[in-house]
Protein backbone atom coordinates (compact mmCIF):
# COMPACT_ATOMS: atom_id res chain seq x y z
CA UNK A 1 0.00 0.00 0.00
CA UNK A 2 1.33 3.30 -0.91
CA UNK A 3 1.33 6.15 2.38
CA UNK A 4 1.39 9.52 1.66
CA UNK A 5 4.64 10.33 2.01
CA UNK A 6 5.72 8.24 -1.18
CA UNK A 7 2.88 9.75 -3.20
CA UNK A 8 3.64 13.23 -2.39
CA UNK A 9 7.20 12.70 -4.15
CA UNK A 10 5.44 11.06 -7.14
CA UNK A 11 5.71 14.49 -8.57
CA UNK A 12 3.33 14.92 -12.03
CA UNK A 13 5.47 15.58 -15.01
CA UNK A 14 3.14 18.58 -15.93
CA UNK A 15 3.11 22.05 -13.04
CA UNK A 16 -0.16 21.16 -10.90
CA UNK A 17 0.46 23.46 -8.14
CA UNK A 18 -2.85 22.37 -6.38
CA UNK A 19 -1.60 19.10 -6.53
CA UNK A 20 1.58 20.47 -4.81
CA UNK A 21 -0.50 22.64 -2.34
CA UNK A 22 -2.37 19.60 -1.40
CA UNK A 23 0.53 17.33 -0.46
CA UNK A 24 3.19 20.00 0.64
CA UNK A 25 1.54 22.84 2.42
CA UNK A 26 0.44 20.92 6.05
CA UNK A 27 3.61 20.58 5.96
CA UNK A 28 5.15 23.95 6.23
CA UNK A 29 7.63 22.92 2.99
CA UNK A 30 5.50 24.78 0.64
CA UNK A 31 4.13 28.49 1.06
CA UNK A 32 2.27 30.23 -1.09
CA UNK A 33 0.49 34.12 -0.05
CA UNK A 34 3.89 35.39 0.62
CA UNK A 35 5.25 39.01 0.43
CA UNK A 36 9.27 39.51 -0.11
CA UNK A 37 9.48 40.85 3.45
CA UNK A 38 7.23 37.72 4.90
CA UNK A 39 10.53 35.14 2.89
CA UNK A 40 13.06 37.86 3.77
CA UNK A 41 12.38 37.56 7.59
CA UNK A 42 13.05 33.59 7.33
CA UNK A 43 15.50 33.08 4.76
CA UNK A 44 17.71 36.27 5.16
CA UNK A 45 21.57 35.35 5.11
CA UNK A 46 20.72 31.79 2.90
CA UNK A 47 21.05 30.60 -0.15
CA UNK A 48 18.16 30.85 -2.68
CA UNK A 49 17.30 29.01 -5.87
CA UNK A 50 14.97 31.85 -7.75
CA UNK A 51 12.85 29.76 -9.65
CA UNK A 52 11.53 31.80 -13.01
CA UNK A 53 10.72 30.54 -16.08
CA UNK A 54 13.26 30.16 -18.80
CA UNK A 55 12.90 27.52 -21.51
CA UNK A 56 10.16 28.47 -24.41
CA UNK A 57 9.78 31.87 -22.74
CA UNK A 58 7.69 33.70 -24.30
CA UNK A 59 9.99 36.77 -24.84
CA UNK A 60 13.15 34.64 -25.42
CA UNK A 61 16.15 33.38 -23.48
CA UNK A 62 17.06 36.82 -22.88
CA UNK A 63 14.03 38.23 -21.75
CA UNK A 64 13.92 35.26 -19.37
CA UNK A 65 17.41 36.28 -17.96
CA UNK A 66 16.63 39.91 -17.64
CA UNK A 67 13.14 38.89 -15.40
CA UNK A 68 15.88 36.49 -13.43
CA UNK A 69 18.27 39.28 -13.07
CA UNK A 70 15.81 42.35 -11.84
CA UNK A 71 14.60 39.62 -9.23
CA UNK A 72 17.98 38.98 -7.75
CA UNK A 73 18.60 42.01 -7.07
CA UNK A 74 15.31 42.66 -5.51
CA UNK A 75 16.24 39.24 -3.12
CA UNK A 76 19.56 40.90 -2.55
CA UNK A 77 18.20 44.39 -1.37
CA UNK A 78 16.12 42.06 1.40
CA UNK A 79 19.60 40.13 2.02
CA UNK A 80 19.08 36.58 0.56
CA UNK A 81 21.53 35.33 -1.61
CA UNK A 82 20.06 34.08 -4.78
CA UNK A 83 21.06 31.80 -7.93
CA UNK A 84 18.84 31.79 -10.90
CA UNK A 85 18.88 28.70 -13.11
CA UNK A 86 17.49 30.52 -15.85
CA UNK A 87 20.09 33.57 -15.43
CA UNK A 88 22.96 30.79 -15.12
CA UNK A 89 21.44 29.00 -18.56
CA UNK A 90 21.44 32.26 -20.56
CA UNK A 91 24.79 33.03 -19.54
CA UNK A 92 26.18 29.47 -20.35
CA UNK A 93 24.08 29.21 -23.80
CA UNK A 94 21.83 26.61 -22.42
CA UNK A 95 18.48 25.88 -23.93
CA UNK A 96 16.82 24.40 -20.62
CA UNK A 97 17.31 25.50 -16.94
CA UNK A 98 18.82 23.09 -14.64
CA UNK A 99 17.63 24.19 -11.07
CA UNK A 100 19.27 20.46 -9.78
CA UNK A 101 22.87 22.19 -9.65
CA UNK A 102 21.60 25.04 -8.09
CA UNK A 103 19.54 22.78 -5.26
CA UNK A 104 22.90 21.46 -4.73
CA UNK A 105 23.58 24.14 -2.83
CA UNK A 106 20.92 26.40 -2.17
CA UNK A 107 18.73 26.27 0.84
CA UNK A 108 15.29 27.04 -0.28
CA UNK A 109 13.81 28.05 -3.52
CA UNK A 110 11.89 31.39 -4.20
CA UNK A 111 9.04 31.32 -7.21
CA UNK A 112 8.18 35.43 -8.01
CA UNK A 113 5.14 35.81 -10.08
CA UNK A 114 6.29 36.61 -13.46
CA UNK A 115 4.53 36.01 -16.80
CA UNK A 116 4.04 32.14 -17.42
CA UNK A 117 5.36 30.59 -13.91
CA UNK A 118 2.44 27.97 -13.29
CA UNK A 119 3.51 26.84 -17.29
CA UNK A 120 7.06 26.54 -16.84
CA UNK A 121 8.30 23.49 -16.47
CA UNK A 122 11.74 25.13 -15.57
CA UNK A 123 9.60 26.39 -12.42
CA UNK A 124 8.25 23.09 -11.60
CA UNK A 125 11.10 21.06 -11.73
CA UNK A 126 12.56 23.41 -9.22
CA UNK A 127 9.47 23.35 -6.86
CA UNK A 128 9.84 19.31 -7.44
CA UNK A 129 13.38 18.85 -7.05
CA UNK A 130 13.45 21.31 -3.48
CA UNK A 131 10.56 19.28 -1.72
CA UNK A 132 12.15 16.20 -2.56
CA UNK A 133 14.99 17.46 -0.96
CA UNK A 134 12.98 18.79 1.44
CA UNK A 135 14.25 22.18 1.27
CA UNK A 136 11.44 24.76 1.55
CA UNK A 137 9.16 26.29 -1.51
CA UNK A 138 8.25 30.02 -1.12
CA UNK A 139 6.11 31.35 -3.89
CA UNK A 140 5.06 35.16 -4.00
CA UNK A 141 1.85 36.60 -3.12
CA UNK A 142 -0.21 33.51 -3.55
CA UNK A 143 0.79 32.46 -6.87
CA UNK A 144 -3.04 33.78 -8.01
CA UNK A 145 -1.23 35.83 -11.13
CA UNK A 146 -0.14 33.91 -14.08
CA UNK A 147 0.93 37.61 -15.90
Amino acid sequence: MLDLSEAARQFPDDPDWTWLAWFWAPGGLFRQGLTLEDIAADAAGRLACLATPYARYDGGPVLAADIALEWMAQLGRVGILPLAPAYLADEAGAEVADPVRVLNYADLVIIPLVPGWRRSACVWRAACCALDRIKPVYVLNGGEADG
